[in-house]
């Protein structure tokens, strides 16, 4: 394996540290008012997910070596295909294009301070009667509040989907902590639902397919990477155990921004993950070309 790829995994697995499940999740649990008596559970929700994208891996990598072996090769001769690299590169380039994608146009009408899912809750219960939840409703009105500030006419449809996402979440979050292994079928359900959107996971799996290395070192490859991808949380929980309640400024303005940056930051994984499919692509059809920047 060459350092070009372990930057390549890091910069993947660093990519995944950003998504709901590993990210989102860890920041709201960290939020609640009783944080400091469920950083033990949050650590271990985060292990949960972390065994959770490493059997998937295992699978992945285990089919791809079959299918190395009806083929007559390794894992890797399913990369060597080229029908797989033509569809490598059809692949990238449109997820490439797609990531270009202006979304500074689908703004949404102006709503009310009051219309947010996340906003309502301080609005029915005064602080005395706000329970466990009030300190995630009250960032989450926190962040939408410097949201419609931000964009000066209102929440964007964009985040007022975003937020509709997490008062979700966080009635799920709010069942599973008061239910025996809650945290453990959240990790899970965090996980399947985001099966359809691990690109960067993908991108990595096929990474080590083609990098040749073997089974048993790819495996031992998927761990570091999963260690790697549950690291920023980790810290949190860490900081979390330290500083107690003077770590809510910085997690509220963490969530706000996780909220405003959601739909740009698909766009900027879907980005980066086409350019790598599309560089593998290219590299394999044409390797001598002098046009082509990924060749031999």
């Amino acid at each position: 394996m060459t350092p070009e790829t372990f930057v390549q995994l890091g910069v993947l697995a660093l990519i995944d540290s950003t998504s709901i499940g590993t990210l989102v999740i860890p920041v709201w649990l960290l939020m609640r008012r009783d944080a400091g008596r469920t950083t033990g559970k949050v650590a271990t929700y985060l292990g949960a997910v972390g065994v959770f994208y490493f059997v998937i891996g295992l699978l992945l990598l285990s089919g791809a070596a079959g299918l190395g072996r009806v083929l007559g090769g390794g894992a890797a001769s399913v990369f060597e295909l080229p029908a797989v690299q033509v569809l490598l590169v059809a692949a990238g380039a449109g997820m490439l294009i797609w990531s270009f994608k202006d979304t500074s146009l689908k703004g949404g009408k102006p709503v009310p301070a009051q219309a947010g899912p996340a906003q309502t809750a301080p609005a029915q219960s005064g602080p005395a009667q706000a329970g466990e939840d009030a300190g995630v409703a009250g960032a989450a009105a926190a962040g939408a509040g410097a949201t419609a500030s931000a964009t000066g006419t209102g929440a964007t449809a964009s985040v007022q989907r975003s937020l509709a996402t997490e008062h979700r979440w966080q009635r799920r979050i709010g069942e599973a902590l008061h239910s025996r292994g809650g945290l453990l079928g959240l990790a899970l359900l965090a996980g399947v639902l985001e099966l359809p959107t691990m690109l960067p996971y993908l991108a990595a799996v096929g990474l080590l397919t083609s990098s040749g290395i073997g089974w048993s070192a790819s495996a031992g490859m998927l761990v570091l990477y999963c260690l790697v991808m549950l690291l920023p949380a980790a810290v949190l929980v860490l900081a979390r155990g330290l500083l107690g309640k003077r770590l809510d400024g910085p997690l509220e303005r963490l969530r706000a921004w996780l909220t405003k940056a959601s739909g740009e930051a698909v766009l900027w994984i879907v980005g980066i993950v086409g350019f790598l499919l599309l560089r593998a692509g290219l590299a394999g059809l044409f390797p001598d070309a002098s046009w082509n920047p990924f060749g031999g």
